[in-house]
């Protein structure tokens, strides 16, 4: 048990640790951030353009976070020989895996967090902006603190993390990853309405279900192709699953202050665990008949 939860553990950290990680995750919260404020034709509906702008980043740059990030986690094990290492230890393959796919979760974790939590901030700013100009018959706009807070959380952490890199020899784009995550955390703190959150936390819950659908899929793709060929596949999968991702529309829950029902948010998780379940199968199933080898 100690060895499966030092693969997941090194996993997160790996994955936390890409600049193309870091890069997702600082271009999702730009998409969260500066759409409500830099878009000057939104009639006034500042609140609305926020919303979806968060939910859409969370949604769209979650699952390319997880396919291309598991995908390159999974193959760097296999290409680089550091496979048979890992294997040497008291764990399984089918440990290994699911050992792969917990550290590929934790490490999307951060990122839905930090995604949803700027996202929360601009949603309550621009909230905030618009009954400032309901009072004084201006348009509508997301209120300066809040606006402040959440750019803050994306330029902090990476000038921050920059200058610990050159004199402290912090690792860049660690360091920035969790700056991001804890100047999004507290950036929510100030003007909060705890009533939004909890509306809006249900609706991001269910957005992020598909990631793990894609990590668990991109995963499996990635023990049996090479990386080009299993983010490929993993693209298909996208393109054939757009369909079903048609979630957009819950941001018009949370209009005049409605919520998600529970009952949809169980049946998105229902919907979620045989999809994953089939997909770690498939992975266990090919990792299993997989020679140890760099081929």
């Amino acid at each position: 048990m100690r060895q499966f939860f030092s693969i997941a553990r090194a996993t997160a950290l790996e994955m936390a640790s890409e600049p193309l990680a870091l890069l997702l995750t600082l271009s999702a919260m730009a998409l969260a951030v500066l759409a409500p404020i830099m878009h000057y034709h939104q009639f006034g509906e500042a609140s609305r353009m926020a919303r979806d702008a968060g939910l859409s980043a969370l949604l769209v740059f979650g699952i390319a976070y997880a396919v291309f990030c598991t995908v390159k986690s999974v193959r760097r094990e296999i290409d680089s020989g550091t496979l048979e290492m890992a294997l040497a230890h008291p764990v399984s393959r089918a440990g290994f895996f699911l050992a792969k796919l917990t550290g590929a979760a934790l490490a999307y974790l951060v990122f839905a967090v930090t995604v949803t939590a700027v996202s929360v901030t601009t949603v309550n700013g621009a909230e905030i902006g618009g009954r400032i100009a309901a009072k004084v018959g201006d348009v509508a706009t997301v209120f300066g603190p809040s606006r402040v807070c959440a750019i803050s959380a994306i330029v902090v952490p990476t000038v921050l993390g920059a200058v610990l890199n050159r004199f402290a020899r912090f690792r860049f784009t660690l360091t920035a990853t969790v700056l991001a995550l804890a100047i999004s955390l507290v950036g929510m703190i100030p003007y909060i309405d705890g009533s939004l959150v909890w509306r809006f936390l249900p609706v991001a819950a269910v957005l992020t279900l598909p990631a793990f659908v894609f990590i668990s899929a991109s995963a499996a793709f990635a023990v049996k192709w090479r990386e080009n060929a299993a983010t490929s596949a993993a693209g298909v999968l996208f393109l054939v699953s757009v369909p079903l991702l048609g979630n957009y529309y819950l941001s018009d829950i949370l209009s005049k202050g409605g919520s998600l029902p529970l009952h949809h948010l169980g049946i998105s998780f229902a919907a979620t665990i045989p999809m994953v379940a089939a997909f770690v199968m498939l992975g266990v199933h090919l990792f299993e008949g997989r020679d140890v080898d760099r081929t």
